[in-house]
């Protein structure tokens, strides 16, 4: 028997290939809110974990309970925790 689609396959953390598309739209959304305000371009993120911060910044974010679920769902796979 051939294996199914890989629109059928599964995986623990993005869910089957056909829902795969909706979590990457969804983090890139949230990611385009981000980016715009820190600006660009990217910075490499050696250089920015090595900065010295001369002074902090006040910033008010107002993000949805949608937002920070899929920002915690990024920064769980960064991590590399099992429990997203």
């Amino acid at each position: 028997m051939m294996p199914g689609s890989v629109e059928e396959s599964y995986d623990p953390v993005w869910g089957t290939g056909s829902n795969a598309q909706e979590v990457l739209d969804a983090i890139s959304e949230v990611r385009e809110i981000v980016a715009n305000d820190i600006g660009s371009p990217p910075k490499y993120i050696l250089d920015v974990i090595r900065q010295k911060d001369d002074h902090d910044v006040q910033r008010d974010y107002l993000f949805t309970e949608r937002e920070l679920r899929i920002i915690r769902f990024c920064l769980s796979v960064a991590l590399g925790e099992e429990d997203i």
